[in-house]
This record gives C-alpha cells, structure tokens and sequence, in this order.
C-alpha cells in the first residue's frame, strides 16, 4: 500500500472527512508521504514511507483518546490489508 493505492482504494469509502497532504523528503525511512484526514471528532494520520514503512494513527476527541496507534515495517506488509480494515472500521464508526 502507498498513497496513491490509498487515495483510490480508500479515500473514496471515507465519507465526510477533510483530507490534507503533504510530502517530506529524507527522513527516518526515506521520504515521507504524508494524509492527514479529519472529521466525525476524529483526527487520523496515515503516513507512507519510501522505504515502505506505513504508520496510522487516529485520534477520537469525542473520547479524549488515541484509538488506534501503528507502525508497520516492510517485512509486515501482509498485515497491511487486516490493518487498513480496521483503520476503516474505526473511522466510519460514527459513534
């Protein structure tokens, strides 16, 4: 998964939310592509690295409480789909 797969697999089934971008180059695991989406009292950040690290974080304010918290390194990429359904589970439950 990169940003580009996530923007057309994703983004479309996340209704209701702002979304920002952003890139940096040459941080700890390559360059860094950054989404930032926020919406329903929830914040989330999903960042995508060159090297193929990906980490999600989201932030309900609702509860005052990280709700989800991950790093997943190249070698995990089969956990990468399981990972993505429950990012999506968390944002779209609206309650």
């Amino acid at each position: 998964m990169d940003a580009f797969h996530f923007n057309k697999e994703i983004r479309p089934l996340l209704k209701g939310y702002s979304v920002e971008y952003s890139k940096f180059a040459n941080g700890d695991f390559g360059s860094l592509e950054r989404i930032e989406l926020e919406g329903f009292n929830k914040l989330a950040t999903i960042e995508f690295w060159s090297e193929g690290w990906i980490e999600i974080d989201i932030y309900d304010c609702a509860r005052d409480e990280q709700v989800m918290n991950i790093l997943l390194s190249p070698e995990e990429k089969d956990l990468f789909p399981k990972t993505f359904e429950r990012l999506l589970d968390t944002l779209n439950r609206n309650g």
